[in-house]
């Protein structure tokens, strides 16, 4: 996987494991636990007594520079995906000659949600426990050859001695393990309709990250003995992997999150629709997600190179043990032989990806709902942090306690529309799906990916 990796440095962060929309069966009424994902409030009033989450896990993959083509592909073939990137035979790219300086943007994340639960405490109140790893990784507006040049470890010889330049390329990426308190309750009730709330405080062990800003770089490849660099600047800042490779403690900070809340729900005649609907349930929900930051302060640097003119000598020939070296390198690179001159802290804030979600669920008739979920992810500004990519979907969906199906129509935005057809299936307490699954049944070129699977147990 050695090419997707040097491409995609965001997903430096994913080896270290997850929160993603999970759209087929987070808006269920029998989602439980993982229903505070998209809105704290869900499990207030909740169909369900409680809910243990034994283990989900999703992964979520965009862009639009890589590809494997379909004709490639296997059908559900995880095994030929692996087997092409360990070998280097099955990804190509959508770098354009003509075009060198066009912008591609890429975008990853994944979560694995461990143990966790909510219980009923008294009426309409219930608390929560969720412990996940989440990594998110976020490419923004690379060059064209940039991209390609890192896909071919600078070794292609049809772009030396040619000048290129990028003057936008943003990196994001971050790794954490997070512990989640949630609490949840009913506001207000009158009638057939109630406000419900809830709120989630989340703890955060930084596990790892990157960041790459403020891009200004003009270069050109002679060969494998130079790289030339002219009026160039670029700020960036790290955590160290080597205390991966060494087994060492992945803790390289701390930090603190929120999530809040509200959900109003209609119940028509047959209350809150608790006994199946009656035809006439709705419920509107608004939440902010995933407020805050992680402070690494651990095996953490953030520098600054810039230089009128630097050259990189013989770079096909350097090995570097450690990060250290890299730093100490490319400091040397940029200020005349000074290998320390680069370095400007020893720690950095990294913003969550915080977002605005907006949900609508309508009991069509009887098992049958359509919900209708925004995602609408924040920027930081000059900041550095992680980026939610926006999510437009549209999911009808058949639900009973034992057995559930729902067919989540989306469009994801990141600097680039992607539309996205999806699958879910719920089949007691087991779940599998995915919003884009397209690629994995050999139906699209695999340019992006969406996939979910999981086991929760719960008592109505």
């Amino acid at each position: 996987m050695k090419k997707i990796v040097v491409f995609l440095v965001c997903v430096n962060c994913a080896q270290y494991v997850v929160a993603q929309q999970q759209l087929g069966v987070w808006n269920s009424n029998y989602a439980g636990i993982g229903g505070t994902m998209l809105n704290p409030s869900s499990i207030a009033d909740s169909r369900l007594k409680w809910d243990v989450n034994v283990l989900s896990v999703n992964t979520v993959f965009a862009n639009n520079f890589l590809y494997a083509p379909k004709h490639d592909l296997a059908f559900f073939g995880v095994k030929r995906i692996i087997e092409g990137s360990i070998h280097e035979n099955l990804f190509q790219t959508r770098y354009d000659p003509q075009h060198p300086d066009k912008l591609y943007n890429v975008s990853f994340s994944t979560e694995v949600l461990g143990p966790s639960f909510f219980v009923r405490v008294a009426k309409k109140q219930e608390v929560g426990l969720t412990i996940a790893a989440r990594a998110y990784g976020n490419i923004r507006n690379i060059t064209g050859n940039a991209g390609q040049n890192a896909f071919d470890y600078l070794l292609e010889s049809n772009l030396w001695n040619k000048p290129f330049s990028d003057q936008s390329a943003r990196l994001n990426a971050m790794s954490w393990v997070e512990y989640g308190l949630h609490y949840a309750a009913v506001l207000y009730e009158e009638g057939n309709n109630e406000l419900k709330a809830g709120i989630s405080l989340n703890y955060m062990q930084g596990l790892g990250a990157a960041y790459v800003k403020n891009t200004h770089l003009n270069y050109s490849i002679a060969d494998t003995t130079n790289i030339a660099f002219t009026n160039s600047s670029v700020d960036y800042g790290r955590t160290a992997i080597d205390d991966f490779k060494n087994a060492r403690s992945p803790n390289h900070g701390h930090g603190f999150g929120a999530d809040i809340g509200f959900t109003f729900v209609h119940g028509g005649e047959g209350g809150n629709g608790k006994d199946g609907g009656d035809g006439r349930l709705w419920r509107l929900g608004i939440s902010l997600l995933d407020l805050g930051s992680i402070n690494f302060d651990r095996n953490t640097g953030s520098y600054h190179l810039a230089a009128q003119t630097a050259n990189f000598n013989n770079w096909h020939q350097s090995k570097f043990v450690n990060n250290v070296q890299l730093d100490q390198t490319l400091s040397a690179v940029f200020y005349n032989g000074d290998s320390a001159k680069s370095r400007t802290g020893n720690s950095f804030h990294m913003a969550m990806p915080a977002a605005l979600s907006i949900q609508a669920d309508w009991n069509v008739y009887e098992h049958y709902f359509v919900n209708a979920t925004i995602v609408k992810g924040f920027g930081h500004g000059d900041n550095v942090g992680v980026v939610r990519p926006d999510v437009y979907s549209v999911t009808p969906r058949y639900e009973t306690k034992w057995f559930e199906a729902s067919v989540p129509f989306s469009l994801l935005y990141y600097n680039h529309w992607q539309p996205r057809v999806g699958l879910a299936v719920r089949i007691g307490y087991f779940f599998i799906g995915g919003d884009a699954p397209g690629s994995l049944l050999k139906l699209y070129d695999l340019q992006q990916a969406d996939v979910y699977a999981g086991v929760h147990f719960f008592i109505q």
